[in-house]
């Protein structure tokens, strides 16, 4: 009698609309310059013809089967699309040499010109990705193809600037690392990646000390720290991606988290997206990282498998068949507010309507009224720099259980009271120092963490600048006042939970560090230690609650 049900149950799969067998078939496919990528078709049966959903990825391996390709996109032929899925130049199986960002415009392009050749294509084109995987797509979103029809852009930001740099300052943690494993990874070439990055004095060193030569493509942006510099207006500096969602033309499903490495960068291309098409448009962003369904906390319903299963079948249904959207918001962000554990929906993610003031006072507390003004001096050397766990939204690593306070004599932290009550914060964080150096220039960095009631310490949001950064002017050994401002979030203090504001000078793995003296930090050679005080009784956190 089982073996009577099971036979059943297997014709009727087989005879379900949704039950595709797939079909499968690989292919060599000529770039513009006759290299040959390899390219993998899943349709889901033969002789019919399908919208098509694109990706390209340089991740792949060699050995990477056409069974386990399939098995990745099985909901998506159930759904009744053909998937076309394309190893990056340089990467897998594919032909020629890797050198991130070049080459995606043309080779995605020529990617689109094989695929409407094909006897499966119905004339519609969707493209899909995350990181990297959605950066090829970036890369020609503005020419406006008229058979791509809508996209779905995940954790990755337009701005090269963004992708390498925050306040002049090069992300280690992120590109600083990235780039020497991608970097022609084919190639029968030697790579140190175990070199210390964090004590090559000039930084512009670096990748001749990591391969045996220099990398000008990897060289050539650390001379170019400040975001006016015309090279980020250049190909190599990404002008080929920086208009991608504000001339694209069709709807776009912008997913992040709010420990993303693009978190920032992120909710800047949301706003940038004109206003006549946001309103096709969505934006979802979890309580997580890059891999925006899973982090070190547990957040209820804020993965987007729980929350919409099949996100992307809806999302290009909704543009072909005006198909009602599961989740996702036409025209509205949609966000997780951590620790409240609810999803809220707005047009954009503002500063919440009441400010509140903490200021770091002498006994290293957080206060509602200040005390009276003293000086907590450190010294900071940049041969010896402070390491935090987890790089936040500038790299890898998201949230993470942070040291105790005061791990370091360079590292100054100030703890408030339990909150008496709930609390939600919604928006940017600011932070206000008032600080002096007896350097030419020196670098201050602020770490705001959440102390959970259980003992447990989380990083929420950080951001770093130097002094010369904020005042152009400055003369050693005088007060002057520096300004943070943190990436969007929503959390919410639970009754019994403090706030911790982290003072420091330095942040590894995350930024690369300063050398206590005036100019470009990526071409100095020398440091020297600084002796850096925080004005205590007139600094301050400003959060945002509602």
């Amino acid at each position: 009698m089982k073996k009577i049900i099971y036979i059943f149950l297997i014709h009727l799969m087989l005879l379900s609309p949704l039950a595709y067998s797939q079909v499968a078939k690989e292919y060599m496919v000529k770039g513009e310059d006759e290299l040959k990528f390899y390219t993998a078709t899943i349709l889901p049966d033969e002789n019919k013809k399908y919208p098509v959903i694109v990706y390209r990825t340089p991740y792949a391996k060699k050995n990477e089967t056409l069974e386990r390709i399939k098995g990745w996109y099985k909901r998506l032929t159930d759904g009744g699309y053909a998937v076309v899925y394309q190893h990056t130049r340089g990467s897998g199986k594919s032909e020629g040499e890797r050198y991130p960002y070049d080459d995606e415009h043309k080779d995605g392009l020529a990617l689109l010109d094989w695929i409407r050749k094909q006897p499966f294509y119905n004339g519609e084109i969707y493209l899909d990705g995350g990181s990297y995987c959605s950066s090829v797509h970036l890369a020609y979103l503005d020419t406006n193809q008229p058979d791509v029809k809508g996209a779905i852009l995940r954790v990755m930001d337009v701005e090269r600037y963004n992708v390498l740099y925050h306040k002049g300052f090069f992300k280690m943690a992120l590109h600083g690392s990235w780039y020497l494993t991608e970097y022609r990874k084919k190639a029968p070439i030697k790579r140190d990646l175990k070199i210390n990055r964090f004590n090559v004095f000039p930084l512009t060193d670096l990748s001749k000390k990591v391969f045996g030569f220099p990398v000008k493509e990897y060289d050539t942006p650390l001379l170019y720290p400040e975001k006016t510099a015309p090279y980020w207006n250049t190909k190599a500096g990404g002008s080929e991606y920086r208009n991608a969602v504000v001339k694209a033309k069709i709807p776009l499903l912008i997913i992040s988290s709010f420990y993303d490495i693009f978190t920032g960068g992120i909710f800047d291309m949301w706003k940038s997206v004109p206003e006549w098409n946001r309103k096709n448009c969505a934006f979802i962003v979890t309580p997580y990282q890059h891999n925006v369904n899973k982090g070190i906390v547990n957040f209820p319903n804020g993965k987007l498998t729980e929350a919409d299963k099949n996100i992307t079948v809806n999302w290009f249904n909704h543009i072909r068949k005006n198909e009602k959207l599961n989740f996702a918001e036409l025209g509205k962000v949609k966000w997780y507010c951590l620790w409240e554990n609810k999803w809220h929906t707005a047009e954009h993610l503002q500063n919440a309507p009441n400010s509140k003031k903490f200021y770091l006072n002498k006994n290293r507390t957080l206060g509602e009224a200040p005390d009276k003004q003293s000086e907590i001096t450190y010294v900071y050397d940049p041969q010896n720099p402070a390491r935090f766990n987890g790089a936040i939204t500038f790299g890898f690593g998201g949230m993470q259980l942070q040291d105790k306070p005061n791990s370091r004599p360079d590292i100054i932290s100030f703890i408030s009271p339990a909150f008496e009550k709930d609390t939600i914060v919604e928006g940017k964080m600011k932070v206000s120092l008032s600080v002096k150096t007896d350097c030419q220039d020196t670098c201050f960095y602020v770490r705001v963490n959440i102390e959970k009631k259980d003992g447990k310490t989380y990083s929420l949001r950080d951001d770093i600048t130097s002094v010369l950064h904020e005042q152009k002017d400055y003369q050693p050994n005088t007060k002057t006042r520096i300004n943070f401002e943190c990436v969007e979030h929503s959390f919410m203090f639970e009754k019994g939970d403090k706030l911790r504001v982290d003072v420091s000078s330095s942040c590894i793995p995350s930024f690369s560090v300063h050398t206590n003296f005036k100019g470009n930090q990526n071409t100095l050679s020398k440091t020297r230690k600084a002796n850096n005080t925080i004005f205590t009784g007139e600094s301050y956190i400003e959060i945002f609650t509602k």
